[in-house]
């Protein structure tokens, strides 16, 4: 029997596309594979090849008979280039050719490497280093910005300078701006006029490119032979944004949150607190028990607050909403080994009571201080109201402190009685304390908790229930240091009456706490948003608040947003770190809050999208520990301003004024001052001078108003960066920096320079792990990116670290970074946070 011949590859692709001709709708690879007898794969590349010549084309139906020409062969020095390529590299290489029909793309090696990458450019080509070729030339329009990772350039400035780059340096480079894991490098192929023929690439997986890199870039140029004489000609610029560099935009806040706010008409509340205190405030003030009512909602010259009322912060935290709320949890306490707690009403009530005549045994009086040297959780909290209770003045010390700089605040605040641990977790670590605190209390008695066991409880236990002591409004509260991020820590006393006000309404108003919702605030205890809003709030509100030892990303960020959805968070209050850190971290996942609260650092505009697209609508608000709660805001029922912290709440006054005090029109970078301030502001100093000056409250902020009185806080005024005529903000320059998908984090100070001051840049990478070999492409990127946001400036200088100093509330200490750089002494680095070595005094 005769063997049957088969068909040869042109009687194959003859008889298919007779075929193709026969069935206009289209036919699939399973039937052409059957017509001639060939297996699926050889029926594959007879498509592909009839499709790559122009003489087929795929669609959704299968594929067609072709009814455009052929594509013109390339020229033969196109091929030989990508063959060259391949064959230098032994990587996945491409060869980009612009034809009637768009940009398609020819393959070479790795065919069994994954890429995203069809027979065209796709849409998003200025994630692409063969896309951003086109771009630099003119040979293709920008393309929507959208993002395909969290690394894909789609600010227009920034994407800007990257094509001018890729002009100048005839190299275009991919960073998993496309595709995660994947990275490329292309260059242009020029012709003998300076017109753009096509691109050569090459992608490799993102674990190898730092170390291909100088291999694949030298093999590109090599191979692209792109002349250095030739200067092709200058394409357009890209639109720049319509509102400025940091795209400032309006953001109406979702519906549902708008329309159920606690606060429906904020101009109203507003007016009225400035024109009525006593019908405002007093009406809200009225909804505590007062042993005494008040004289005197506000009075003006003496900025006094409930002048002659009674009151006690501890009796209006707990014993009023007894017996209604006595089984109600009122803490939830995670301690740094893992276990979770549930206080009630009730118990909270009855321990803190028998606390205080633990306290009272001691000596402990009205008036006297008790430090507090104990991690976030139940005991720090029972202590806290226990001192409330009997009107004694709790002064909570910030963990970690060297001997010689807890020595020094146990001085300073002529402590009675020092209420300490044994040691705090960090981190999963246990640090010890004792050795530490047994040297700087020097005689000084100590009420110990010793982790692990039951004696602190026991000993409360043994303690005589004490009725709260009705105290006067400006009666001290407690004292607390601020942050210390410009210079030595000061003591802010603040008092019972006007504090409880002026927090309570805060949580109820602008963070919109509802009934039967758990908030939770990241900061610790022994900071000014734990006090006000980790504790005190949440209880004057009759709420359920929790209480958490360790960091809130310990030990991963996926533990963070597994926490927030297993223990029903509503509510969060952070700050700017943490939300750095999770969008550093990448991958968010459901958290079920509402509402997100940020302070303590200006939150940058793409953070504040992060944050908005990741978790829930992020609102920034401004305000110091001399203030006690929020003074400036974006309240729900108002559209947010990425970048601008927002306007002034109720009870306060802001402006922008220059050094002489003269209010600057909106615009104008200046001081930010207040003219008054809410309620909880304090009652007293503790060393420093007063920042109220000529009937103003100095904050020792740069800020910016513009024309609707939206606030955008730049930096510290100590820390503005003079170069040349301009004066920059450090939030300003980190903003900017921001903006790049490629940083993490940052932080900007002021250097000597030739004229003036430089920028001096450190950087934490997103890349956990930034070869060396990449750091001074990246740098240059950045140079770049901030002088096309900030103007035209002395070149930045860039430095990459792992970390930033930062005190224990989330600030950064650009302070200790100048010194590093200059070799200057650094100051009070006692608030440092453990890892940067902090706990030590000059």
């Amino acid at each position: 029997m005769a063997r049957k011949r088969s068909l040869s590859t042109v009687q194959a692709a003859l008889r298919l596309l007779a075929y193709l001709a026969e069935h206009p709708e289209g036919v699939e690879v399973k039937e052409v594979a059957r017509l001639l007898g060939k297996s699926l794969s050889t029926a594959y590349a007879l498509l592909n090849s009839l499709v790559e010549e122009g003489f087929a084309v795929k669609t959704e139906g299968g594929y067609r008979l072709g009814s455009a020409k052929p594509v013109p062969q390339p020229s033969s020095f196109l091929e030989e280039a990508l063959e060259e390529l391949y064959l230098r590299t032994r990587e996945r290489c491409y060869l980009a050719l612009p034809t009637p029909e768009g940009i398609r793309l020819k393959s070479r090696g790795r065919q069994g490497q994954p890429h995203p990458l069809g027979e065209a450019l796709p849409e998003e080509a200025h994630a692409l280093a063969l896309g951003k070729v086109f771009l630099a030339y003119g040979a293709l329009p920008t393309p929507p910005l959208r993002s395909r990772t969290p690394y894909t350039l789609t600010d227009p400035l920034a994407l800007e300078e990257e094509l001018k780059r890729v002009r100048e340096s005839g190299l275009a480079v991919e960073m998993e701006e496309y595709a995660l894991g994947l990275s490329a490098l292309a260059a242009p192929l020029l012709g003998p006029k300076g017109e753009l023929l096509g691109a050569l690439g090459v992608v490799v997986p993102s674990r190898r490119f730092p170390f291909a890199f100088s291999r694949l870039a030298r093999a590109l140029s090599e191979v692209a032979r792109v002349p250095a004489h030739l200067t092709p000609p200058e394409p357009p610029s890209l639109p720049p944004p319509e509102e400025g560099p940091l795209r400032v935009e309006k953001v109406e806040p979702p519906r549902a949150l708008k329309e159920g706010a606690n606060l429906g008409d904020f101009l109203a509340a507003y007016r009225a607190s400035l024109e009525d205190p006593e019908g405002f405030w007093g009406g809200f003030a009225r909804g505590f028990y007062w042993e005494k009512p008040w004289r005197v909602a506000y009075a003006p010259e003496e900025r006094a607050w409930f002048q002659g009322g009674l009151t006690n912060a501890a009796l209006n935290a707990l014993d009023r909403h007894l017996p209604e709320r006595a089984q109600q949890v009122a803490l939830l306490t995670l301690d740094g080994e893992g276990h979770l707690s549930k206080w009630t009403y009730r118990e909270l009530t009855e321990l803190s009571s028998r606390l205080a005549g633990v306290l009272k045994a001691l000596g402990v009086g009205p008036g006297d201080r008790v430090a507090v040297y104990l991690p976030t959780g139940l005991e720090a909290a029972l202590t806290l109201l226990a001192c409330a209770r009997i009107g004694a003045v709790h002064v909570a010390l910030p963990l970690g402190l060297g001997p010689e700089a807890l020595r020094e605040r146990l001085k300073q605040v002529g402590a009675k009685l020092l209420v300490a641990a044994d040691g705090y977790y960090r981190r999963g670590r246990f640090i010890p304390l004792t050795q530490g605190v047994e040297e700087a209390a020097e005689g000084l008695p100590i009420l110990w908790h010793r982790r692990g066991t039951s004696e602190f409880l026991e000993r409360v236990s043994e303690g005589k229930p004490q009725d709260p002591l009705p105290v006067p409004s400006d009666h001290p509260l407690f004292l607390l240091h601020t942050s210390g991020s410009t210079g030595k820590p000061k003591g802010v006393v603040h008092g019972h009456g006007g504090y409880m006000v002026g927090v309570a309404w805060a949580l109820r108003h602008l963070f919109d706490l509802k009934p039967g919702e758990v908030f939770h605030s990241t900061a610790d205890l022994f900071w000014i948003v734990g006090h006000s809003f980790g504790l005190y709030a949440p209880l004057f509100l009759g709420g359920t608040s929790l209480l958490l030892e360790d960091r809130p990303d310990h030990p991963s960020p996926a533990a963070f947003y597994g926490r927030m959805a297993a223990l029903g968070v509503d509510l969060l209050l952070t700050s700017p770190t943490l939300l750095r850190a999770l969008r550093r971290h990448g991958e968010a996942r459901p958290t079920g809050l509402r509402l997100l609260g940020s302070v303590g650092e200006a939150l940058a505009p793409e953070v504040w999208r992060w944050t908005r697209e990741h978790l829930a609508w992020p609102l920034d608000n401004w305000w110091q520990t001399e203030l006690g709660a929020p003074a400036l805001a974006t309240p729900l029922t108002l559209p947010a301003k990425p970048g601008f912290v927002g306007v002034p709440l109720p009870g306060v006054e802001a402006r922008v004024v220059g050094p002489k005090g003269e209010v600057l029109p909106p615009g104008e970078k200046g001081h930010l001052v207040l003219l008054r301030a809410g309620p909880a502001q304090m009652v007293g100093l503790l060393g420093g001078a007063s920042p109220w000056q000529g009937g103003m409250y100095w904050t020792g902020d740069l800020a910016v108003m513009d024309e609707e009185g939206y606030f955008r806080i730049l930096g510290r005024t100590d820390e503005v960066i003079k170069v040349g005529e301009a004066r920059l903000g450090t939030a300003e320059v980190e903003a900017a920096l921001l903006t790049h998908p490629q940083v993490a984090e940052a932080a900007a100070i002021g250097v000597p320079g030739e004229e003036g001051e430089e920028i001096a840049a450190f950087v934490v990478p997103r890349s956990k792990e930034l070869p060396e070999e990449l750091k001074p492409l990246l740098a240059e990127k950045l140079k770049a990116h901030l002088l096309r946001h900030l103007g035209p400036l002395p070149p930045p200088r860039i430095f990459f670290v792992e970390t930033l100093p930062r005190t224990r509330s989330g600030k950064i200490l650009r302070r200790v970074l100048k010194a590093e750089l200059l070799g200057l002494n650094p100051g009070d680095t006692s608030g440092l946070e453990e890892e940067y070595g902090g706990g030590k005094t000059p």
